[in-house]
């Protein structure tokens, strides 16, 4: 692996580089590890942070100002006030987490590429040359030389295409559709939700996210598998008004007895509900035994501000 001079690099590519050191107080690092790419995607770039540093780490070299300044779009909205996925809990076993976190996951960034494709298209990095790479991509993704079953190839594809027709703009794709006509019932479903909402408006971002986690777990559910359990296990960042902060818990959420644990603790978890749409915003650890009727309208009388500052709730006015 081999550090870059951001010198080297772009005037624009500097340029976002800037505003995210100076939007995070730290200092970016650019590092190639370039590999043998044989077809172009959204994850040949990466990053990590610690309390000082945001590195990131390119694989792809033919387009490498591709991958980088996407990755950078990644993390200035990492950076802003978009809601964010959290999970404090575990169901005990990793597969069905992993399974759990990594397509939500993956709806969560799609959305992202709504508003990320818009600046690469307007600076010029996602041109001609670059869209037929990356649709040449999915398409080979779209067909993995592996063995799995068919409704598992749907659910993965269903991912692939709503991704590749946000990214791509490839709406109203008539072979995609024609060929892939299972795993369209959600894709169609879910571009629909996404074109509905402004995604720069925190609480339709949110509500889209919210919206497509459902439509993605019917189409689990209507291939006969069981339930992600999408509003327990996640937590989503909450996007309230200053009305909504000042009364009293139980009218705005409400607590659960969830099948999950807590992942710090492996004791019982206890997600924050909200009523409008079921989403957790938050997992909560209680004593079990002393979770009682008065437990519970006690912890209800609090307002909602109180209860996010006393748990470390992170929220976005709306």
């Amino acid at each position: 692996m081999e550090r870059i001079n951001i010198d080297d690099l772009s005037d624009n590519i500097v340029k976002q580089i800037k505003q995210i050191e100076q939007t995070s107080n730290k200092k970016v690092e650019v590092y190639s590890d370039f590999e043998d790419q044989s077809i172009l995607t959204l994850d040949q770039a990466s990053h990590t942070t610690d309390d000082t540093t945001i590195k990131v780490e390119i694989t792809n070299e033919k387009f490498a100002s591709f991958v980088l300044l996407h990755e950078l779009y990644h993390i200035q909205l990492e950076l802003s006030d978009q809601p964010k996925i959290y999970t404090a809990v575990t169901s005990g076993q990793n597969d069905v987490d992993g399974r759990i976190l990594s397509t939500a996951n993956s709806i969560f960034e799609t959305l992202e590429h709504s508003l990320i494709i818009e600046k690469q298209l307007d600076d010029g990095s996602f041109d001609a040359e670059t869209k037929e790479a990356y649709l040449a991509g999915i398409e080979k993704t779209l067909n993995p030389n592996v063995q799995i079953d068919a409704a598992n190839m749907t659910f993965f594809r269903a991912l692939i295409l709503f991704d590749a027709v946000i990214f791509g703009k490839k709406r109203g794709d008539a072979e995609w559709k024609r060929n892939y006509t299972d795993a369209f019932k959600f894709v169609d479903k879910a571009v629909n939700i996404a074109d509905k909402n402004d995604l720069t408006v925190p609480f339709e971002f949110r509500r889209a996210l919210v919206n497509i986690l459902d439509a993605y777990n019917d189409l689990i559910i209507s291939n006969g598998y069981e339930s992600m359990n999408y509003h327990e296990y996640l937590s989503i960042t909450p996007v309230v008004s200053k009305h909504q902060l000042r009364l009293s818990l139980n009218q705005v959420y409400q607590i659960k007895h969830s099948v999950f644990k807590m992942r710090d603790t492996r004791e019982d978890a206890f997600p924050l509900l909200a009523i409008n749409d079921g989403q957790s915003v938050a997992a909560l650890g209680f004593d079990v035994n002393k979770v009682n009727p008065e437990f519970y309208k006690e912890f209800y009388r609090q307002s909602v501000e109180e209860t996010f500052e006393a748990n470390n709730i992170d929220y976005v006015i709306r």
